[in-house]
């Protein structure tokens, strides 16, 4: 079998990991995989690049690998956007429409991977010192400090879009991502990345066969012993309060209902709702698609008191100097309202505004006849909480709006805010029922576990859902239904340890890695000194 495996060029072997952990990140069903996943990418590593011949391991050869590797990954986490095809609401002809997917697909792929393929460049160098020479156990943990390293530079500018992590393919068993509570997202894929890297180092070097493997299997019972006591550990929570997530179902593509029919069904479906006992009416981001006008606001109002309820509904709006937002309004039973209390922090690349505008217009000019990019959104700057209510015993709600979900440092900041409560609105229409719908609630889910909330999540089409501080979904409501997902949530004010901390995990990872190679440079200039 090894002889087999030999004679596979490493190039494909490495291809084959990346489509395979892919397939684990959008279908999280299969999630145990990716605990073996990357084996055929460690195996081609220790076998024919970081054995024997490392030295002669170039750093264009280290590049290359990195990218074929990446390259496979990324087009499978990113093959949704194919899903976008036809495009025909934005008035694009089929070529045009072809041409800006194909772009949106292949480029977001191809830039992920181009720079993510410095991982193994960086791999490469630690690979070659004495260190990792005389402790090949270090080179495999460093490999999986530079993956996490990796995620994570993915949240540090617009172009990272840190959709496809890999503890995302974890999201399906709440027991294997409980390590999140405690140092974030970041650890679960060190972890997996590292049973992977200890097994592959075990079946291409067969005399560390036993003490290695041995390694692996209790990275992952570590792994699934802590995330068992977290998970049985028992929760102080407040007492339960009945909300209600709307899903009006009104796809952006194709709806063609007014901003006032829009409006009208959904005060009609909050009105049935609170019949039913809701205390809390959640409404999708940016429902009314439109900012919120003195007309809109005594509706929402009305409807408040009329019910005896709290309502929270997203629109756009202006702040003072004139910027475009996309925030929050609470509304209150005694009348009252807390308007752009929160303004979503990350506004979408390409969606909601246009980044380098001048750049990107000049060089990509088919863009310019995408009237949805005729005003870009601002970011917002602050982390903030609405109170539940105007009445005693009020507890804070903290609003993630869509994309802000995929990144964890929004949710450490809203629960440092006082949180106690997360709830996600969202637009998911564009995704249609393509995996990306999927794999945007796997990031709440981790959003849930990190800060030990309770989650709502609110999908204009979908996934409308009840996440429990713990990662399971407690109900769902279907896709592509116009109803609402009535259910009992549990605030909560206790602080997990990651809330504390943030990504200080991260930080050590890069440490790690930063040891053998400041060793060796250390160890260069004193050699230098001595002759």
């Amino acid at each position: 079998m090894k002889s087999f495996i030999d004679r596979i060029n490493p190039r494909i072997l490495m291809a084959f990991s990346g489509i395979l952990l892919g397939f684990t990140v959008i279908f999280a069903k299969i999630g145990l995989l990716a605990y073996i996943a990357l084996l055929p990418l460690g195996y081609a590593l220790f076998a024919s690049r970081l054995g024997s011949s490392e030295e002669k391991y170039s750093i264009k050869q280290a590049y290359v690998d990195g990218f074929v590797f990446y390259i496979s990954y990324s087009l499978v986490c990113f093959h949704w956007l194919a899903y976008f095809y036809p495009l025909e609401f934005l008035g694009f002809s089929k070529l045009q429409a072809l041409c800006v997917v194909f772009l949106g697909w292949i480029g977001l792929s191809l830039l992920q991977s181009a720079f993510s393929a410095l991982v193994f460049v960086i791999l490469s160098a630690v690979s070659k010192t004495k260190l990792c020479k005389k402790a090949p156990a270090l080179l495999a943990v460093c490999a999986s400090a530079l993956f996490a390293v990796n995620e994570w530079t993915q949240t540090l500018t617009w172009a990272g879009v840190p959709w496809s992590r890999i503890s995302i393919s974890q999201t399906e068993m709440p027991v294997l991502m409980q390590g999140a509570s405690l140092f974030g997202s970041y650890f679960i894929t060190f972890a997996v990345v590292l049973c992977n890297f200890l097994l592959a180092y075990a079946l291409s070097h067969r005399v560390a066969l036993k003490s290695f493997a041995t390694a692996a299997v209790c990275v992952f019972c570590v792994n699934l012993a802590l995330g068992t006591a977290l998970y049985f550990m028992p929760e102080k929570k407040q007492d339960g309060i009945k909300i209600a997530a709307i899903q009006g179902n009104l796809p952006s593509q194709t709806s063609s209902l007014s901003s006032l029919e829009v409006l009208n069904l959904y005060i009609e479906l909050s009105e049935e709702a609170a019949l039913e006992g809701a205390e809390i009416i959640l409404w999708p981001e940016n429902v009314i698609g439109t900012t919120l006008s003195s007309y809109y606001d005594t509706k929402l109002r009305e409807l408040a008191q009329s019910t005896d309820t709290t309502v929270i509904a997203g629109h756009f709006s202006y702040r003072d100097d004139g910027k475009r937002i996309n925030s929050m309004s609470a509304f209150y039973s005694d009348g009252t309202a807390d308007h752009d209390v929160y303004a979503k922090i990350r506004p979408v690349p390409f969606g909601e505004y246009v980044p380098m505008r001048k750049l990107i217009m000049t060089v990509l000019p088919i863009l310019n006849e995408i009237n949805y990019f005729g005003e870009d959104c601002t970011p917002g700057t602050e982390y903030s909480a609405f109170a539940s209510s105007k009445k005693d015993g009020a507890f804070k709600i903290s609003p993630l709006i869509c994309f802000d979900s995929i990144y964890e440092d929004i949710g450490i900041g809203n629960a440092r805010a006082g949180g106690e409560l997360f709830i996600i609105p969202s637009n998911d229409s564009w995704f249609y029922d393509s995996r990306a719908l999927n794999m945007h609630h796997a990031q709440n889910i981790l959003r849930a576990v990190e800060q030990g909330r309770y989650t709502v999540s609110i999908g204009n089409t979908g996934i409308t859902s009840v996440v429990s501080g713990k990662g399971e979904v407690i109900s769902e409501y279907p896709i592509f239904e116009r109803g609402y997902l009535i259910e009992t949530v549990y605030p909560s004010g206790e602080r997990t340890l990651y809330s504390y901390i943030g990504n200080l995990f991260v930080y050590l990872c890069i440490a790690l890695v930063s040891v053998p190679l400041a060793c060796e440079a250390f160890d260069r200039i004193k050699r230098k000194i001595g002759k």
